[in-house]
């Protein structure tokens, strides 16, 4: 009955298919269509979800960051000099106490410049040029006194050569050093 009913009235039947199917294939596309957005939106959660907990972390141990930040801050305080101090007075007094240690030391300093500043990163690198005598006891206790300094003190260059021997004493070992050490200043 169907089938002769289809055959009489084809175009009745194509008309009443397509009202059937074109419902029907716009409710499938839309369902697709919302399937493909969860499952985008599923995978945007699983990245999503790690920096979440990460900054839960990071509020729940602000204050310990803090503490720790400002242990840091003072170590580099008492690591390097201000950006308040002026290039040129550092220089100099770096110059001074470097003398000034080398000389308690026992060292003979012959001669003590002062290089120009370089600028590098957020620092300008203070650099003194030295040049002095003595023998190996007094430099090893020198650069001991200069790991000690604050603030740091760094050792660029050093270059060692023995001096003569001197007559009155031939067992006495002397060095001429010339050393190049440089500390840091926060740039302005």
């Amino acid at each position: 009955m169907i089938k002769r009913w289809l055959q009489l009235h084809r175009q009745s039947a194509v008309l009443v298919a397509l009202t059937l199917l074109i419902p029907l294939y716009l409710y499938l596309s839309a369902l697709v269509s919302l399937w493909v957005t969860r499952s985008e939106i599923i995978k945007q959660i699983d990245v999503v979800e790690p920096r979440v907990a990460r900054l839960k972390g990071l509020i729940e141990y602000e204050s310990a960051m803090q503490d720790a930040l400002g242990a840091v801050a003072g170590g580099v305080r008492d690591s390097v000099y201000p950006a308040e101090s002026d290039a040129s007075n550092v220089a100099a007094n770096l110059q001074a106490e470097v003398r000034r240690l080398f000389s308690e030391s026992g060292m003979d300093v012959a001669n003590s410049q002062v290089l120009p500043v370089r600028q590098r990163d957020r620092f300008d690198y203070v650099a003194v040029k030295l040049v002095a005598k003595g023998s190996l006891e007094q430099l090893q206790l020198c650069l001991g006194e200069l790991a000690a300094f604050r603030p740091v003190v760094l050792v660029e260059t050093l270059d060692a050569s023995p001096a003569r021997v001197r007559r009155d004493d031939p067992d006495l070992q002397e060095l001429t050093i010339s050393v190049q050490v440089l500390a840091l200043r926060v740039a302005s």
